[in-house]
């Protein structure tokens, strides 16, 4: 702008500069607000990664005790199919004793049947 063009708009080059020097001022303001913005961006997505990598972890930690409690689990349903089965037989054998000691009581009391 030459000082004919200034002095028509009212306005001395000094003035223009410091207008000047102060938009520059409020534009590096923005800026470092939005760099600020940006940084703290930057923290809150590490940390919600930190979070989702931890909450990742302790969902494989989960899945692992699961599987080792399913193991235990079948083995339990084992024994206990087992156990069942020594119960059967021990009620078989509690029967055949209990006939023979009433085979015995029988022959004794009555010595004629054989």
């Amino acid at each position: 702008m030459s000082g004919d063009e200034a002095a028509a708009a009212g306005i001395t080059q000094r003035e223009l500069l410091l207008e000047m020097r102060e938009d520059i001022r409020g534009l590096k303001a923005a800026v470092d607000a939005i760099a600020r913005d940006q940084a703290l961006g930057v923290e809150r997505r590490a940390a919600m990664q930190r979070s989702a990598d931890s909450i990742y972890a302790r969902l494989d930690g989960h899945d692992r005790d699961l599987d080792r409690m399913a193991a235990w689990q079948n083995r339990a349903d084992g024994a206990l199919v087992l156990a069942r089965w020594a119960l059967g037989a021990s009620l078989v054998s509690l029967v055949v004793v209990a006939m023979q000691v009433v085979a015995a009581l029988a022959k004794t009391v009555n010595p004629s049947l054989p």
